[in-house]
C-alpha cells in the first residue's frame, strides 16, 4: 500500500496514519526511499522479531528466464522441500528486484489500468493475497510482488547494510516488496473497491488481535523512515488479517524499477 525514492506491496496492492496502538506517520513525503540514507523510526515502539528457528535453505535451484529476461527460481529439495508444501517460486536476483532482495515467496504479474490480484505462495507458515487497484495505467504493466519474514537471512544486505526491521508495537510477521518493471510511475485511483488490499494468514497463527501496517519512505532530510498506513489497526478474524486501504495516501506511488517496502506488525 507513496511515492516510492527506493524502498517503500499487499494487499500490499501501500499517509496520513491513524489507528490505536501503532506508531505515528512520519511528516516526510511518502516515497520509496534512497539506498544507503540513514534509517530512523519515526516512533520507535517495542521490537519484537519473529522467531524462526528453522528457514528453508535453496538447493538445487533452476532458473527459468521469463519473458522480460528476469530470473524465476524454484526452490526445491532439501530443507525447503521439508518445510514447504511444494516447491517455491522466488525471485531472488536483480533484476527483478533492487536494493534489498528479498528471498521469500515472489509472483509476477501484469497489471492492467482496472488492477490486478495476486497469490503468493506460502513463505514460513505465511501466505499473502490481495490485490492493486484501478490506477493511472493506459496499457499492462508488468509488477513483481516477493515477501520475507527476516528469518534466518531470507533479506540481503544492501551495499553492505542489513535492511532495516520496522520497530513497533507487537510482533512484525511479514514483510514485501512490489517493484514496478515498467517505464511509467503507478499511481493509484480512488474508486469503489480498495485500491490496496493485503490478505494475510499465518498457521501459527497470527500472534495477536490486531495489526498494522506501513511503507518504508524518504523523510525530510532523506533519511528512511516506517511511516503507517492508515485505517489501522485492521482486526485479526481466526488465523487471518485483511489489510484494505480505500484512500490514496500523499504522495503514493509505485515508480519505474524501484522497490516499494511494506510491513505488518501484528499485537494486542
Amino acid at each position: 500500500m507513496l511515492r516510492a525514492c527506493v524502498v517503500t506491496t499487499v494487499t500490499l496492492a501501500l499517509a496520513a496514519c491513524s489507528g490505536m496502538g501503532m506508531p505515528g506517520s512520519s511528516s516526510g513525503s511518502m516515497v520509496p526511499p534512497s539506498a544507503g540514507a540513514p534509517v530512523q523510526q519515526a516512533e520507535p515502539g517495542s521490537p519484537m522479531q519473529r522467531d524462526e528457528t528453522s528457514a528453508p535453505t535453496q538447493q538445487d535451484e533452476t532458473s527459468a528466464p521469463t519473458t522480460d529476461g528476469a530470473p524465476v527460481s524454484l526452490a526445491k529439495g532439501g530443507l525447503a522441500g521439508l518445510l514447504q508444501p511444494l516447491a517455491v517460486t522466488t525471485c531472488a536476483t536483480s533484476p527483478p528486484q533492487y536494493q534489498w532482495i528479498f528471498k521469500g515467496a515472489c509472483q509476477k504479474f501484469t497489471l492492467k489500468p482496472t488492477g490486478a490480484s495476486f497469490s503468493l505462495q506460502e513463505w514460513h507458515d505465511i501466505t499473502v493475497k490481495g490485490s492493486i487497484g484501478a490506477n493511472n495505467l493506459k496499457a499492462p504493466a508488468t509488477v513483481y510482488l516477493a515477501d520475507a519474514t527476516d528469518a534466518s537471512g531470507d533479506i540481503e544486505t544492501y551495499k553492505g547494510k542489513a535492511f532495516d526491521k520496522y520497530k513497533a508495537e507487537g510482533t512484525t510477521i511479514i514483510y514485501a516488496v512490489a517493484i514496478n518493471q515498467g517505464k511509467t510511475a503507478i499511481k493509484p485511483v480512488t474508486g469503489k473497491k480498495p485500491i490496496l488490499q493485503y490478505i494475510i494468514t499465518d498457521a501459527k497463527p497470527i500472534p495477536g488481535k490486531s495489526c498494522g501496517a506501513a511503507v518504508l519512505t524518504t523523510g525530510e532530510k532523506g533519511s528512511l523512515v516506517w511511516s503507517t498506513l492508515p485505517g489501522g489497526p485492521f482486526p485479526v478474524k481466526g488465523k487471518t488479517v485483511t489489510i484494505t486501504q480505500y484512500t490514496v495516501p500523499r504522495n503514493f506511488e509505485l515508480p519505474p524499477r524501484t522497490a516499494l517496502y511494506f510491513a505488518v506488525n501484528c499485537f494486542g
